[in-house]
Protein backbone atom coordinates (compact mmCIF):
# COMPACT_ATOMS: atom_id res chain seq x y z
CA UNK A 1 0.00 0.00 0.00
CA UNK A 2 1.75 3.31 -1.11
CA UNK A 3 0.78 6.37 0.53
CA UNK A 4 0.64 9.62 -1.53
CA UNK A 5 3.04 12.02 -0.66
CA UNK A 6 1.69 15.37 1.03
CA UNK A 7 1.84 18.83 -0.63
CA UNK A 8 4.08 20.16 1.00
CA UNK A 9 6.45 17.56 0.44
CA UNK A 10 6.10 17.93 -3.29
CA UNK A 11 6.41 21.61 -3.48
CA UNK A 12 9.70 21.27 -1.62
CA UNK A 13 10.68 18.39 -4.06
CA UNK A 14 8.95 21.08 -6.96
CA UNK A 15 11.53 23.70 -5.59
CA UNK A 16 14.25 21.37 -6.56
CA UNK A 17 12.91 21.10 -10.12
CA UNK A 18 11.70 17.93 -9.76
CA UNK A 19 9.27 17.65 -12.77
CA UNK A 20 7.20 14.52 -11.52
CA UNK A 21 6.20 16.44 -8.53
CA UNK A 22 4.67 19.36 -10.29
CA UNK A 23 3.02 16.64 -12.70
CA UNK A 24 1.26 15.27 -9.09
CA UNK A 25 0.27 18.81 -8.04
CA UNK A 26 -1.21 19.58 -11.28
CA UNK A 27 -3.15 16.71 -11.94
CA UNK A 28 -4.38 17.31 -8.11
CA UNK A 29 -5.59 20.57 -8.46
CA UNK A 30 -5.76 21.43 -12.14
CA UNK A 31 -9.20 20.67 -12.39
CA UNK A 32 -10.84 21.84 -9.26
CA UNK A 33 -8.97 25.31 -9.92
CA UNK A 34 -10.22 25.73 -13.29
CA UNK A 35 -13.83 25.05 -12.47
CA UNK A 36 -12.98 27.79 -9.85
CA UNK A 37 -12.00 29.95 -11.53
CA UNK A 38 -14.80 29.56 -14.41
CA UNK A 39 -17.10 30.38 -11.58
CA UNK A 40 -15.70 33.78 -10.73
CA UNK A 41 -15.18 34.35 -14.80
CA UNK A 42 -18.21 32.76 -16.19
CA UNK A 43 -16.29 31.54 -19.00
CA UNK A 44 -14.50 28.03 -18.80
CA UNK A 45 -11.66 28.68 -21.84
CA UNK A 46 -10.52 31.82 -19.26
CA UNK A 47 -11.28 29.84 -16.42
CA UNK A 48 -9.00 27.16 -17.76
CA UNK A 49 -6.28 29.64 -18.86
CA UNK A 50 -6.51 31.25 -15.36
CA UNK A 51 -5.48 27.91 -13.64
CA UNK A 52 -3.13 27.14 -16.28
CA UNK A 53 -1.52 30.48 -15.59
CA UNK A 54 -0.60 29.68 -12.03
CA UNK A 55 0.90 26.51 -12.57
CA UNK A 56 3.22 27.82 -15.28
CA UNK A 57 3.89 30.56 -12.67
CA UNK A 58 4.38 28.20 -9.87
CA UNK A 59 6.85 25.95 -12.05
CA UNK A 60 9.26 29.20 -13.53
CA UNK A 61 9.00 30.85 -9.91
CA UNK A 62 9.32 27.79 -7.72
CA UNK A 63 12.78 28.99 -6.29
CA UNK A 64 10.89 32.27 -5.42
CA UNK A 65 8.16 31.22 -3.51
CA UNK A 66 7.70 30.61 0.14
CA UNK A 67 5.06 29.19 1.25
CA UNK A 68 3.16 30.28 4.47
CA UNK A 69 0.82 28.17 4.79
CA UNK A 70 -1.10 25.19 2.72
CA UNK A 71 -0.52 24.71 -1.22
CA UNK A 72 -3.91 24.37 -1.69
CA UNK A 73 -4.79 27.32 -0.07
CA UNK A 74 -2.29 29.61 -2.02
CA UNK A 75 -3.05 27.72 -5.05
CA UNK A 76 -6.57 28.91 -4.53
CA UNK A 77 -5.77 32.19 -3.85
CA UNK A 78 -3.58 32.78 -6.88
CA UNK A 79 -6.23 31.70 -9.15
CA UNK A 80 -8.89 34.24 -7.13
CA UNK A 81 -6.51 36.92 -8.00
CA UNK A 82 -5.69 36.48 -11.30
CA UNK A 83 -9.57 36.18 -11.52
CA UNK A 84 -10.26 39.71 -10.07
CA UNK A 85 -7.89 41.27 -12.05
CA UNK A 86 -9.24 39.67 -15.23
CA UNK A 87 -13.12 40.78 -13.76
CA UNK A 88 -11.79 44.25 -13.29
CA UNK A 89 -9.24 45.11 -16.12
CA UNK A 90 -10.29 42.40 -19.21
CA UNK A 91 -13.66 41.71 -18.63
CA UNK A 92 -15.21 45.36 -19.11
CA UNK A 93 -12.68 46.06 -22.18
CA UNK A 94 -13.27 42.94 -24.07
CA UNK A 95 -17.53 43.04 -23.54
CA UNK A 96 -17.21 46.80 -24.52
CA UNK A 97 -15.47 46.04 -27.89
CA UNK A 98 -17.64 42.83 -28.84
CA UNK A 99 -20.53 42.21 -27.28
CA UNK A 100 -22.67 43.19 -30.14
CA UNK A 101 -22.31 40.29 -32.84
CA UNK A 102 -25.59 38.95 -31.36
CA UNK A 103 -27.79 42.28 -31.44
CA UNK A 104 -26.04 43.10 -35.09
CA UNK A 105 -27.06 39.27 -36.40
CA UNK A 106 -30.93 39.82 -34.76
CA UNK A 107 -31.48 43.02 -35.79
CA UNK A 108 -32.79 44.10 -39.72
CA UNK A 109 -31.82 47.74 -39.18
CA UNK A 110 -27.94 49.23 -39.33
CA UNK A 111 -29.09 51.77 -37.80
CA UNK A 112 -30.48 50.10 -34.55
CA UNK A 113 -26.65 48.50 -34.52
CA UNK A 114 -25.02 51.54 -34.89
CA UNK A 115 -27.02 53.13 -32.19
CA UNK A 116 -26.26 50.54 -30.25
CA UNK A 117 -22.73 50.71 -30.58
CA UNK A 118 -22.81 54.04 -29.76
CA UNK A 119 -24.62 53.49 -26.62
CA UNK A 120 -22.34 50.93 -26.01
CA UNK A 121 -19.44 53.22 -25.83
CA UNK A 122 -21.20 55.79 -23.83
CA UNK A 123 -21.60 53.60 -21.57
CA UNK A 124 -17.91 52.63 -21.46
CA UNK A 125 -16.99 56.10 -21.19
CA UNK A 126 -19.32 56.91 -18.38
CA UNK A 127 -17.82 53.99 -16.42
CA UNK A 128 -14.52 54.70 -17.40
CA UNK A 129 -14.99 58.02 -15.38
CA UNK A 130 -16.00 56.52 -12.60
CA UNK A 131 -13.31 57.14 -9.51
CA UNK A 132 -11.08 53.89 -9.04
CA UNK A 133 -12.92 52.15 -5.86
CA UNK A 134 -16.32 53.15 -7.27
CA UNK A 135 -15.37 51.49 -10.80
CA UNK A 136 -13.81 48.48 -9.57
CA UNK A 137 -16.79 47.18 -7.52
CA UNK A 138 -19.23 48.38 -10.06
CA UNK A 139 -17.32 46.18 -12.28
CA UNK A 140 -17.42 43.18 -9.84
CA UNK A 141 -21.11 43.50 -9.58
CA UNK A 142 -22.27 44.34 -13.20
CA UNK A 143 -19.65 42.79 -15.27
CA UNK A 144 -18.45 39.68 -12.77
CA UNK A 145 -21.69 38.70 -11.22
CA UNK A 146 -20.02 39.06 -7.25
CA UNK A 147 -22.89 39.87 -5.21
CA UNK A 148 -22.30 42.36 -2.76
CA UNK A 149 -20.95 40.46 0.20
CA UNK A 150 -18.41 38.57 -2.29
CA UNK A 151 -17.05 41.76 -3.34
CA UNK A 152 -16.43 43.36 0.35
CA UNK A 153 -15.09 40.07 1.19
CA UNK A 154 -12.51 40.08 -2.35
CA UNK A 155 -12.05 43.77 -1.61
CA UNK A 156 -11.94 43.85 2.56
CA UNK A 157 -14.13 46.28 3.17
CA UNK A 158 -17.93 46.36 4.62
CA UNK A 159 -20.63 45.40 2.54
CA UNK A 160 -21.98 48.87 3.75
CA UNK A 161 -19.16 49.98 1.76
CA UNK A 162 -19.93 48.42 -1.04
CA UNK A 163 -23.32 49.45 -1.03
CA UNK A 164 -22.72 53.04 -0.46
CA UNK A 165 -20.01 52.69 -4.10
CA UNK A 166 -22.97 51.20 -5.82
CA UNK A 167 -24.63 53.77 -5.48
CA UNK A 168 -22.84 56.39 -6.08
CA UNK A 169 -22.13 54.57 -9.28
CA UNK A 170 -25.41 53.88 -10.58
CA UNK A 171 -26.24 57.81 -9.45
CA UNK A 172 -23.01 58.99 -11.39
CA UNK A 173 -24.16 56.73 -14.30
CA UNK A 174 -27.85 58.01 -14.49
CA UNK A 175 -26.16 61.87 -14.37
CA UNK A 176 -23.74 61.29 -17.22
CA UNK A 177 -26.08 59.40 -19.23
CA UNK A 178 -29.37 61.01 -18.30
CA UNK A 179 -30.02 62.09 -22.30
CA UNK A 180 -29.19 58.66 -23.34
CA UNK A 181 -31.32 57.02 -20.95
CA UNK A 182 -34.47 59.13 -22.03
CA UNK A 183 -33.39 58.75 -26.03
CA UNK A 184 -33.11 54.58 -25.32
CA UNK A 185 -35.72 54.33 -22.19
CA UNK A 186 -33.17 52.32 -20.56
CA UNK A 187 -34.03 51.94 -16.76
Amino acid sequence: MSTEPNDHQLFLEIKGGNLKSYEVIFRRYYAPLARFATSMVRNADIGEEMAQEVFMYIWEKRQQIELRGELKSYLFSSVKNKCLNYIKLELPRQQSMTDLSGISEASESVMFVDDTRLLKKKIQYAIDQLPEKCRNIFVLSRYGGLTYPEIAEDLEISVKTVENQMSIALKKLKETLSDELKNHRIK
